[in-house]
């Protein structure tokens, strides 16, 4: 499965993406791997702190020793969906949705990320979105070890960023 690449909009000084997709399985499963920090790690990163209503998060970087970005969940409505302030270092805090849904073939899953300024998130998200797909299909996928991010972000970046450009 691959994520269509999503709706990008101005949203005042930045920019709002929005992917909608849906993946093979069912919306409780879903919502785990969005949710739970053992799933989150298999696909994206490594979270630590309380991921519920009022709960503040971080999320390790690569190697572990430090951060790229906290967060506190502002609302959550399972397995429906959470928003979440999203604060990567260096940046200003933004706001990320994520709204499931059932559908004929699965769940769908609605990613909104707005107040973003710069365009790397663009294949930031779809690669990660990608590798839940993945898992959510196969939890014992093999996503192509440590470098296969890298490659695929890589790969993705300079599309995304003759669409940003165009705006």
């Amino acid at each position: 499965m691959t994520i269509d690449s999503p709706l990008i909009e101005r949203h005042g000084d930045g920019y709002r993406l929005v992917y909608d997709a849906v993946y093979p399985t069912d919306i409780d499963d879903l919502w785990a791997a969005v949710t739970q920090r053992d799933r989150l790690a298999r696909w994206m990163g490594n979270y630590r702190g309380d991921l519920r209503l009022g709960g503040t998060w971080e999320v390790a970087d690569g190697d572990g020793e430090g951060t790229w970005g906290r967060g506190e969940v502002t609302a959550c409505d399972a397995p429906h969906g959470f928003t979440t302030v999203w604060h990567a270092e260096g940046e200003e805090p933004t706001e990320l949705v994520v709204r499931l849904e059932p559908a004929p073939s699965g769940t769908r899953l609605v990613l909104a990320h707005t107040g973003i300024r710069s365009v790397t998130y663009g294949a930031g998200w779809q690669t990660y979105l990608e590798r839940l797909a993945a898992v959510a299909a196969d939890p014992d996928a093999d996503l192509g070890g440590p470098g296969a991010w890298d490659a695929r972000f890589t790969e993705l970046h300079p599309s995304y960023g003759a669409r940003f450009a165009a705006l």
